[in-house]
């Protein structure tokens, strides 16, 4: 950032950051959805709460959602360049700070899920 303007490089940073947590969240979802399908198999009393489930899902679908539009901004940064550095009213500014918002919502909600349900899927398991 110079002169209170943001370069490229600014937000290829970012944009490069946010995308390696979000492979990361995926991860994370990915592994539990996997554990809840080992324990529902080896453990008949085992219950795992099909609200837990949409929770899964729904913040997969929000990472997906977020990739897309850094995958999108990238895209067109590379035709815009010549708009480069931008002010804070400039149009990729404010789609990068909605992005950055998003990014925040999802790390909360990452940090909920780990809180509220990882806990579920370690032993000693809840059993019915």
């Amino acid at each position: 950032m110079k002169d209170g303007n943001i370069e490229i490089l600014d937000l290829d940073f970012e944009y490069k950051l946010w995308k390696n947590k979000l492979q990361f969240y995926q991860k994370e979802l990915k592994l539990m959805t996997r554990r809840v399908e080992v324990l529902e198999k080896e453990h008949p009393g085992f219950s795992f709460d099909t609200a837990y489930h949409e929770t899964l899902n729904n913040q997969h679908k929000e990472i997906v959602l977020a990739k897309n539009k850094i995958k999108t901004m990238e895209f067109e940064m590379g035709y815009y360049a010549v708009d480069y550095p931008i002010s804070n009213k400039h149009s990729h500014y404010i789609e990068h700070e909605k992005i950055r918002l998003v990014i925040f919502k999802i790390y909360n909600h990452q940090q909920k899920i780990l809180k509220d349900i990882y806990p579920l899927l370690c032993f000693p398991f809840n059993l019915k």
